[in-house]
């Protein structure tokens, strides 16, 4: 998992943490500025990194489900459009402008990248390739089906870091077994009575321990969507939205 210290868990993100270094090294030299230059470009790696695995996988299910999978394997692809847009640390900057929530953002990225296959495709066709007609005839588009199928993938995928750093948190506080009763009561569906003893706790202990860890990783999926950009005006209604959607 790329380090989490380099995501700011305010309103300003990754992102735009990124937009603002470049422009701090403007017009210095010696070593500070070269300090300053690894510094974000480090920076700049761990962002990409955060969004090839929060992203990968909830876009191959988008290419899975839409008329991108004729061009080829929906891995492939992902990582192909990884390759070709996050190599330009322009093409991140450019997110804020949109107005867009970054995974709606990501999808639209992943579209475009998709037609520029399919006409480099028809161009090679035209030029009397010899590549099959079958997959130079594919016209990338998306359904409901396919962009339901992405947002629950990429619900999944929040839902996932919110508890991984909640887990982690709760660790350094020494406090893992209250996580070890949310996950064996929440994710497994373990009744309190059944391990309440073996943890050494009352059920109602274990209901506490279960609340407590619940705020947690309340907190924590709320950080993950302001990093994506959520107001905080919103931050309520997106979470009841994830939560809908898994």
């Amino acid at each position: 998992m790329a380090d989490r210290s380099v995501f700011p868990t305010t309103h300003a993100t990754y992102l735009e943490t990124l937009l603002g270094d470049e422009g701090d090294n403007v017009g210095r030299g010696g070593v500070g500025a070269q300090k300053q230059a690894q510094d974000a470009a480090e920076r700049a790696r761990a962002a990409r990194e955060h969004v090839m695995q929060r992203y990968a996988e909830p876009l191959e299910v988008f290419v899975k489900g839409s008329s991108l999978a004729r061009l080829g394997e929906p891995r492939e692809l992902v990582h192909g459009f990884f390759a070709s847009r996050l190599s330009d640390a322009e093409y991140l900057r450019a997110w804020p402008r949109s107005g867009m929530r970054f995974r709606r953002w990501l999808m639209n990225g992943m579209l475009f990248y998709g037609q520029g296959i399919a006409r480099d495709r028809a161009r090679a066709q035209d030029r009397g390739s010899n590549a099959p007609a079958e997959l130079l005839d594919a016209r990338p588009g998306t359904g409901a089906a396919a962009e339901q199928d992405f947002e629950r993938a990429w619900a999944l995928a929040v839902v996932r870091e919110a508890t991984a750093r909640a887990e982690d948190e709760l660790a350094r506080e020494g406090r893992s077994d209250d996580f070890d009763i949310f996950r064996r009561h929440a994710i497994d569906g373990q009744p309190y009575a059944v391990f309440a003893a073996e943890v050494g706790r009352m059920p109602q202990q274990c209901a506490g321990a279960t609340r407590l860890v619940a705020q947690r990783v309340r907190a924590r999926l709320a950080e993950v969507l302001r990093e994506e950009g959520v107001p905080e005006a919103e931050l309520d209604d997106e979470i009841a939205r994830v939560r809908g959607v898994l």
